[in-house]
């Protein structure tokens, strides 16, 4: 007897045993349906950020290069204070023949260029625009060569300042024609400068991209962006490649951008706003441009576009 209730308690054991696991198959195989509407449900509810879906290699960080002040004051003013620069530093150099805006060892490397051969000399300085830089405010200038050709080359220098202080300067490039070149000019009245309008505008911008779902959709012409330029008063067919650009390397909230810059000429009589973009491996540069001509912004475009190469 004492042998047939063990053999009888272990079996009720295992019994109680396989009774469970068969409780728990068939709860599970009950459930699996609504096991599976929640999986689906909860891989749908899943947010893509646009930056991803624009552009792979962009990372949806809110990233953006440092912006430079826009509330300089009276741009007529500055004006004025780029030429009384520009009269100072002739004055000086015809007084003394020293080029002494510049460095040291810069006005040795400008005379070694020049006096490579013989019968050259520069005979003065003209100015091309001025503007403001993460660097601070400055003037370009010309030191223009002459010697015993038709042509004039034209060596040319970022001029930085403080008030009427020069306080470094910096070589661009070299170029080379019939004339002086000249690009800012007194007679010319300044007008409206544009620069103090450039940030409302730049958010106009970023609104116009965000809500034509342009990012979302990955669009893949430039000629998508025609409608949007049209909105904002800009010319399409010089602005929509930039939009596009833009667009393809902007985070999801497009704030991967910021005002780095802005430059002044009477010719053409243009304000150009300057904005870099970053992005995780690359670094673009934009120009707006308004004309003080007709008091609006009228295109966006790549890159830098300015007066510093300009040569006609």
């Amino acid at each position: 007897m004492y042998i047939l209730k063990k053999l009888n308690k272990k079996y009720i054991k295992w019994i109680i045993i396989l009774v469970l696991i068969v409780m728990i198959v068939t709860s599970y195989a009950l459930n699996l349906g609504k096991i599976k509407d929640k999986t689906v449900d909860g891989i749908a509810q899943i947010t893509i950020p646009f930056s991803l879906i624009v552009n792979p290699k962009n990372i949806d960080e809110d990233i953006s290069p440092k912006a430079i002040s826009l509330n300089d004051g009276d741009m007529t003013k500055n004006k004025q204070q780029a030429l009384n620069i520009l009269s100072t530093i002739n004055d000086d150099y015809h007084s003394t023949d020293e080029l002494s805006f510049l460095s040291n060892d810069q006005e040795k490397a400008l005379l070694k260029r020049v006096n490579k051969k013989p019968h050259r000399y520069i005979t003065n300085m003209t100015i091309l625009n001025f503007g403001k830089d993460i660097h601070g405010k400055y003037i370009t200038i010309s030191c223009n060569r002459y010697d015993d050709t038709k042509a004039i080359v034209s060596y040319r220098y970022r001029i930085y300042h403080k008030g009427d202080s020069i306080t470094s300067a910096k070589y661009l490039n070299t170029q080379s024609n019939k004339y002086p070149p000249q690009y800012l000019l007194e007679d010319i009245d300044m007008g409206k400068a544009g620069v103090d309008q450039a940030k409302n505008f730049t958010q106009r911008l970023k609104t116009a991209i965000i809500n034509s779902n342009l990012t979302a959709t990955n669009a893949n012409d430039p000629g998508n962006f025609n409608q949007i330029s049209i909105n904002l008063g800009l010319n399409p067919d010089k602005s929509n490649a930039g939009l596009f650009k833009l667009a393809r390397n902007a985070n999801s909230r497009v704030s991967n951008f910021a005002i780095v810059g802005y430059q002044i000429s009477d010719i053409p009589r243009y304000t150009r706003i300057y904005l870099k973009q970053l992005s995780k491996d690359n670094t673009y540069y934009y120009t707006l441009t308004y004309s003080r001509n007709s008091s609006r912004f009228i295109d966006f475009q790549k890159g830098i576009i300015s007066t510093d190469t300009l040569n006609k």
